[in-house]
């Protein structure tokens, strides 16, 4: 990795919402990343699943500044949470420790589905109602 490629924050998400086994649309999600002391320096993003209950988030990214110079371990919180039917649902909540693409999955990418009747739980290094596939 070189010194000027850019940090990946939040790696892409791709994933499905459903209720008791059936696609939710209309389901608003919100992805949050916080890396710095400022917790409002990178904004949320938001999503809403469509008629097969799909939803994506596009990976977050920063310049790395003179972050590639200096000795450290990042220490990256990310969330996702989703709001249906006036309920929010913790969907993902995962401490990432790499500047890495998908490092969340040990390489593999982040792809859910997300069961809103299932309780929020660990999945290996996550937590949340989202089982990775």
């Amino acid at each position: 990795m070189s010194a000027f490629d850019r940090l990946v924050l939040f790696s892409e998400v791709h994933g499905t919402v459903l209720k008791e086994g059936k696609p939710v649309e209309g389901a608003r999600l919100t992805q949050t990343v916080v890396w710095s002391d400022n917790k409002n320096e990178i904004p949320a993003q938001h999503a809403v699943t469509d008629g097969q209950g799909s939803f994506s988030f596009p990976t977050i990214e920063h310049k790395p500044g003179i972050l590639r110079m200096v000795p450290h371990q990042p220490v990256i919180l990310e969330k996702i949470m989703i709001d249906y039917q006036g309920v929010e649902y913790t969907a993902w909540r995962h401490t990432k420790d790499t500047y890495d693409a998908n490092s969340e999955m040990n390489g593999k990418p982040i792809n859910l589905v997300c069961e809103l009747t299932r309780e929020p739980d660990f999945e290996g290094t996550h937590y949340g109602i989202c089982k990775a596939i």
